[in-house]
């Protein structure tokens, strides 16, 4: 344990005399000197490390996820806030805090698909069944993806079930967004990258949930990038 650490941990000592502490709250102070939330390391007396609860997270680029409240302390420059988190069971994404395309209606390809693929989902059943945005943007990047949607390192355009989680938690997820200064969700029209046939995608109306297909390489509407959110941390 370093100073610091050992200076922390008086200052815990005397803190939670005076009111309730946490675990959790104690070792995340002496750590990091920071108030934040998230699950213990493994050691030899917790060989598993807890996964992160249901609900709506701040992340930044560290990786942190910590707990939306509406009164997190965001004070870090060097750390910036990357996306909101949403955890459902056992389903995850991290919510880039702006659409792509500075937030224009934009085509998903710039070209209908003459690749061999298998993968088109044809039937609403399946395609609310459809978690695999990862693989489905790397289709779409080899049909030509639509340059104007620009996504970072590790992103990729929703599935339909993907982003049906965006839309069940819309109102959270704006919440946050709102508190670190993205921008919030609209009620329109956005693309996802489950394929309904080499012309079509799915989309889906986050005003109140319709689904259909367009017209990949016609059609314009909104695109909100995702990256996966590992909440085993």
């Amino acid at each position: 344990m370093t100073t610091e650490q050992k200076d922390r941990l008086e200052i815990v000592k005397e803190v939670c005399s005076l009111q309730d502490c946490t675990l959790q709250e104690i070792y995340n102070f002496v750590m990091t000197g920071k108030a934040v939330t998230g699950p213990l390391p493994a050691t030899a007396n917790n060989s598993k490390t807890a996964a992160l609860a249901d609900g709506v997270y701040i992340i930044t680029q560290d990786g942190n996820a910590d707990k939306f409240t509406g009164s997190n302390l965001i004070l870090d420059c060097d750390n910036p806030v990357i996306g909101i988190g949403i955890k459902q069971g056992d389903r995850g994404l991290i919510v880039a805090l702006r659409d792509a395309a500075n937030g224009e209606d934009v085509t998903l390809t710039t070209r209908e698909d003459t690749t061999d693929y298998d993968g088109y989902i044809d039937t609403l059943i399946d395609a609310v069944a459809d978690w695999n945005g990862e693989a489905n943007t790397a289709h779409l990047k080899e049909i030509g993806l639509n340059p104007a949607i620009e996504l970072k390192e590790g992103e990729h355009i929703p599935s339909v079930a993907e982003l049906y989680l965006i839309y069940t938690n819309r109102k959270a997820i704006n919440a946050a967004l709102r508190f670190v200064g993205g921008e919030e969700i609209k009620g329109l029209w956005y693309l996802t990258s489950t394929e309904y046939s080499a012309t079509h995608a799915w989309g889906l109306r986050l005003s109140d949930g319709s689904f259909t297909w367009h017209t990949k390489a016609s059609y314009k509407g909104r695109v909100r990038p995702v990256s996966a959110f590992n909440y085993n941390l």
